[in-house]
């Protein structure tokens, strides 16, 4: 297994010392050597290392520093101190640096790799002073965690297959790396990263390409020579680089693709390299799982809000013609209407005293129908407006409103005995204006109802229900109504007593509901006949 080390020190000596060291000992090393805090932290952005081995410290760089850069780049890869004193003696700095190795001690920093990276199973060696045994895992491991961790927050297969094309390489040390995808009956080279080109953008039939065998068959293949192995295609291979090989499937049941790495020189791919790219592969399976649901619900969401706009330009549509609607009731529906009162009333003053009973009788029931006619018209226009109103959210003074109708009701019918209950402090979030509407239309509604009553009562109030929810209340004493038929109340022109006992449209309760449901509140009403009533209703907080 090959290590790739990065060596900060600013002593030539003491580099090549390192160096001679590892390789006397038998470990297969690349170290990259770095001497300044610029050169440290540029090489910290190459793929991949194995470990960090650094001097306590470097001209106007601590180890210290060189400790945290490398943990906020790699995080958890073994960082070894290689120095003549000691790195720092805050406890926290310590504990968070795997070994340390004098220098006067050289020949414990093999051993010490070596049980670190190669052998975690290895008994400490006795002289080195290791400080985090639990950063002895395997690198090739954190390594794979890192990069779990950087699939999980790909979004898209172009994004996971950058992330894997590149560290598929870096994971096993190899020379070029591709990803493949299955496309039918065939592999389709969809990404590399190598040496020099390899296949992007070309396929090949599944039953003659290693990439197609490890889907075929669901598991690995490692290749050591490439050209005596007959499941790859030697004319496709010997332009190319490659001696040897490692392919993994993307998933074991029903394989999606495929990961293949590379080497330029005759490699034996190891059981642990295989464990990591099938690992990775793995990873990799669910990454794309996660894409792919998370492109469905982009493409669901983008057909919902396309949807909601096509609502949207639907209820416009259905807005102006109600306008249109609404104009031609308020002009086209009235003007014959006034031209039949008028002439009417024209028959009546020419006629005075020339009809008998059951003509004259005629021309006021013409008039009445007319003057009713005008009434629902009225009522048809305001229900209107309220649905099409907008809705201009503000703090109301329920209370004070409740008083001016109280007055209002009142001198409309100064002789009437009645008591007006009205709970102080009652205030609400909603539009002013139609909550006045809604009010207004309620109080009216129990005023017309008490009619009858020798003494009238209506109040005002609100309470607290189970779920901390306001609840405002309309509550009178008059004639009440069968509870069997409370789902009429809140539709228009529907009455529960004839128009001969209460007069009315019976289209103010339907306003009042589409007041409080504009709102997003809720209304309800409780009564029996001749045991008053009581309107309910909520609004948001």
């Amino acid at each position: 297994m090959k290590l790739r080390l990065l060596h900060l020190e600013d002593n030539g000596d003491d580099i090549e010392l390192v160096r001679s060291t590892l390789a006397r000992d038998g470990l297969d090393c690349e170290v990259l050597a770095v001497e300044t805090r610029a050169a440290y932290q540029a090489a910290l952005q190459q793929p991949h290392f194995d470990a960090v081995l650094s001097d306590s410290s470097v001209l106007g760089y601590d180890g210290s520093e060189a400790l945290s850069d490398a943990r906020a780049r790699f995080p958890g890869i073994p960082f070894i101190v290689v120095s003549a004193g000691a790195l720092d003696n805050k406890q926290s700095t310590r504990s968070a640096i795997t070994a340390q190795v004098a220098k006067s001690e050289i020949h414990r920093l093999g051993p010490t790799l070596r049980r670190i990276l190669v052998d975690p199973a290895a008994p400490p060696d006795a002289g080195a002073n290791d400080t985090n045994t639990g950063a002895a895992a395997p690198a090739g491991m954190r390594h794979l965690v890192a990069i779990a961790q950087r699939l999980s927050l790909a979004r898209d297969l172009p994004s996971i297959m950058d992330i894997v094309r590149r560290e598929a390489r870096a994971l096993v040390h190899a020379d070029g790396a591709t990803f493949v995808l299955r496309d039918g009956e065939l592999c389709f080279y969809a990404e590399e990263d190598a040496i020099a080109p390899l296949w992007k953008g070309q396929r090949f039939p599944l039953d003659a390409s290693a990439s197609g065998w490890a889907m075929l068959n669901r598991q690995p293949v490692a290749i050591e020579d490439v050209f005596v192995d007959t499941r790859v295609p030697h004319d496709v291979y010997r332009p190319t680089f490659v001696k040897s090989l490692a392919m993994v499937p993307i998933r074991t049941v029903a394989p999606v693709g495929a990961i293949g790495v590379y080497w330029a020189s005759t490699h034996r791919a190891t059981p642990e390299e295989i464990e990591l790219l099938q690992a990775l592969a793995d990873s990799t399976s669910i990454a794309m799982e996660t894409a792919e649901r998370f492109t469905n619900l982009e493409h669901e969401l983008a057909e919902r809000t396309a949807e909601v706009e096509r609502c949207h330009t639907q209820l416009e549509l259905l807005n102006k013609e109600l306008e249109a609607f609404s104009y031609s009731v308020a002009h086209d529906l009235r003007s014959p209407l006034i031209t039949i009162d008028g002439f009417a009333q024209v028959l009546v003053e020419n006629t005075a005293g020339q009809l008998d009973e059951p003509n004259r009788q005629h021309l006021e029931r013409i008039s009445t129908a007319v003057r009713r006619m005008h009434r629902l018209i009225n009522d048809l226009l305001g229900l209107s407006k309220v649905v099409r109103a907008p809705v201009q959210a503000g703090t109301v003074d329920l209370s004070a409103l409740a008083r001016e109708i109280q007055k209002r009701l009142r001198e409309s019918a100064p002789n009437r005995a009645a008591e007006f209950i009205i709970a102080e402090g009652l205030t609400a979030r909603g539009d002013p204006g139609l909550l006045r509407t809604a009010l207004e239309n309620l109080m009216s509604n129990a005023w017309k109802f008490t009619s009858r009553k020798e003494m009238a009562r209506l109040e005002f109030g609100s309470s607290v229900d189970r779920t901390g929810r306001t609840v405002y209340h309309v509550r009178d004493n008059g004639a009440g109504f069968d509870p069997r038929y409370a789902g009429k109340l809140f539709s228009p022109f529907q009455r529960l007593h004839p128009e001969t006992q209460f007069p009315g449209s019976g289209i103010g309760l339907a306003i009042v509901q589409r007041i409080i449901h504009r709102h997003g509140g809720e209304i309800w009403a409780e009564s029996a006949l001749d045991c008053g009533a009581a309107f309910y209703f909520t609004l948001p907080r």
